[in-house]
């Protein structure tokens, strides 16, 4: 069986483990993304798996990664009707992308000796599982999911958040 799910996949997950969904229904107000510490090639993370149709990079400048491959801060992943990745970021936090996703990983600040930092993620459209690391655990209200609709505050450890592409 594949490491990646699909939507209805997980759907029947939540079912049978105690996985948190959340889901963007909140509005929020516009968020301003600020440059971190770290320059914009500083790796964050690592692919570990890849499937299918899968891109990243900036706009204009997209390629499809190799499982090994580095992810940078403020970088693009997205993936196709038939794509999926798994990204490994430097604190241990487990990024599994499902197909047709779009996402930005905005800031990223992990520093391994004092184990503080931050983390945002902006969900363009799709899904995407997440699997808190270290950072997470320690400094849950500096981990957070952002959708075009809502902020989702992390709480939980292991947690699903989708986002409707806009019509």
């Amino acid at each position: 069986m594949s490491p990646f799910f699909t939507l209805p996949l997980a759907a029947g997950l939540l079912a049978a483990t105690s996985l948190c969904f959340a889901q963007a229904v909140v509005p929020a107000a516009p968020t301003q993304t600020t440059a971190p510490a770290t320059t914009g090639t500083a790796r964050i993370g690592t692919f570990k798996q890849i499937e299918g149709d899968t891109r990243m990079g900036r706009a204009g400048a997209q390629r499809a990664p190799a499982p090994g491959e580095g992810v940078n801060v403020n970088e693009r992943v997205s993936t196709g009707k038939n794509g999926a990745a798994t990204i490994t970021l430097k604190d241990g936090t487990v990024l599994t992308m499902g197909p047709n996703t779009t996402m930005d990983l905005s800031q990223f600040q992990f520093d391994s000796t004092t184990q503080k930092g931050n983390f945002v993620l902006d969900l363009l459209q799709g899904s995407v599982r997440v699997v808190t690391g270290l950072l997470a655990r320690i400094n849950p209200e500096l981990f957070k999911v952002n959708t075009p609709t809502s902020v989702v505050g992390v709480r939980g450890t292991d947690f699903i958040v989708e986002a409707q592409a806009a019509q």
